[in-house]
């Protein structure tokens, strides 16, 4: 009985890591901002906005951000953040 109790916790803090592993994009500015996102060992480029004032989790490292209006880029691992300020994304 202890030891499934221990499993359960022990499962549920891997599967709690994991998730918080994900790349987090911060965008500080008030605007929506169009970027493009790529993630992981995928060849696959997405298209895709984030609303101002938000925090998302763009995905599974590594993962590198552009803004579309300014082309500024930056890549982050998993657990890392990246913010965008005044136009121009960078590590946090």
């Amino acid at each position: 009985m202890k030891l499934s109790v221990v499993l359960v916790f022990i499962l549920a803090f891997t599967v709690s890591s994991i998730s918080s592993a994900a790349v987090k994009l911060r965008n500080s500015d008030s605007d929506s901002l169009d970027i493009q996102t790529k993630c992981g060992a995928t060849e696959t480029t997405t298209d895709t906005s984030i609303a101002g004032s938000t925090v998302a989790d763009i995905g599974t490292g590594p993962c590198t951000v552009t803004v579309k209006k300014t082309s500024s880029s930056a890549t982050a691992e998993d657990g890392q953040n990246l913010i965008i300020k005044e136009g121009k994304v960078a590590k946090e």
